[in-house]
Parts: C-alpha cells; sequence; structure tokens
C-alpha cells in the first residue's frame, strides 16, 4: 500500500465536461492510522472548495471500505489497494453521485486520476481530476538547528 501517514499537499486540475480549459485545485492531505485503518483529513481549496474526510479500512476479503464525508456529500464503496494502480469506487445511496479513483506512485510523490458522475439523467455532469500530492517537509526551527537544504 502507497498510503503512509503524514501530511501531504496537492495540486492537480479539475475538468468539467465540456469545457476546454481545466481548473486549478489544491490539497492539504492528513493522513493518520489507527487500529481500524487509515483517516484522510482533506482540506480543498481552488476550482472546488471545502473539507473531506476519508475513513479506509480492511474488510474480509481483501479489499478496503471506504466512507467519505464533505463537501456536501455521502460517499461509500471499495478499493483495491495491494497492487498498483490502486482502484477505488465510491457511490451515494441513491446512486447519483458516483466517482473512479486510481492512485499510484509518481516520480515525485504520489498521483491521483479520477471520474466523477454527477446525475442519472442524459444531463449528467462528469468531471475528471488528476492531482500530485507531495510529502509536507516540516521545517523544525530553533537557534541551534542548520538545515543544509533548501525545502
Amino acid at each position: 500500500m502507497i498510503l503512509e501517514k503524514g501530511q501531504l499537499s496537492g495540486a492537480g486540475k479539475v475538468l468539467v465536461d465540456g469545457a476546454s480549459l481545466g481548473g486549478s485545485v489544491e490539497v492539504d492531505l492528513q493522513i493518520e492510522e489507527d487500529n481500524l485503518g487509515f483517516i484522510l483529513n482533506a482540506a480543498v481549496s481552488g476550482e472546488l472548495q471545502g473539507d473531506l474526510t476519508v475513513r479506509i479500512a480492511a474488510d474480509e476479503v481483501g479489499t478496503y471500505r471506504f466512507d467519505c464525508r464533505g463537501m456536501g456529500l455521502a460517499l461509500s464503496g471499495r478499493g483495491k489497494l495491494e497492487s498498483e494502480p490502486n482502484l477505488i469506487m465510491l457511490w451515494d445511496e441513491t446512486l447519483r453521485h458516483c466517482a473512479s479513483i486510481a492512485v499510484f506512485s509518481a516520480r515525485e510523490g504520489i498521483g491521483c486520476r479520477g471520474f466523477w458522475l454527477e446525475g442519472k439523467e442524459a444531463r449528467s455532469e462528469t468531471r475528471t481530476w488528476e492531482i500530485l500530492f507531495k510529502p509536507k517537509h516540516v521545517v523544525v526551527g530553533g537557534s541551534n538547528v542548520v538545515s543544509l537544504r533548501r525545502r
């Protein structure tokens, strides 16, 4: 699994169906681990804005259960996180909102690509996104601490 506890910052693009240019999106992500799995807390800004909490827990058949809350949504689903690309499917109870997500190792961090579908009718709205998450470096300061690398 490529998820590890810590802080990540992400930047990428969101493209709405029919638009020619994508909007920028930034994500501050905190990943925590407990005895049941992982908790992801995300603060999203830019084209999309809001807070999102994702709970990830292993199930009895070798996949993972997802519970996502925030930004006006309540989605649940399943994912395969043991080999890349990590694939996740999410939906709400009415099946009006659904998403497919791929998470994979990238040269500089963790990549995330996905599709979002809202609505069941012919007028459904589709969004796609690509975000690159990089580890956030915590700067330790003090009068007796000298950094030899630029951060």
